[in-house]
């Protein structure tokens, strides 16, 4: 017997889809960060099931915040490792 209901993932996925128009009104050169942005909300799917919302919203939104928060913490690492090299 099948599932009766839908999976966070294809909440999600219904949820990016919603953003077609908005995608389509960005200029070019813009597309590829909000595919990125929604990368990041994939990326951290297992845990927004966790939550079991029927909105997927806020569980994408946070993903995509804590995808940026590791991006931000590795881009400052990187940086103080290139300063530190720079001061040898």
């Amino acid at each position: 017997m099948g599932r009766t209901n839908s999976t966070y993932r294809n909440h999600l996925d219904r949820f990016i889809e919603q953003f077609k128009p908005f995608r389509k009104g960005l200029r070019e050169r813009n597309k590829q960060y909000l595919d990125r942005l929604w990368e990041k909300a994939h990326q951290h799917a297992a845990a927004g099931a966790f939550m079991n919302p029927s909105n997927p919203g806020l569980p994408a939104l946070v993903s995509i915040m804590l995808g940026l928060q590791k991006e931000i913490r590795h881009n400052r690492e990187e940086i103080e490792e290139l300063r530190q090299k720079v001061e040898e």
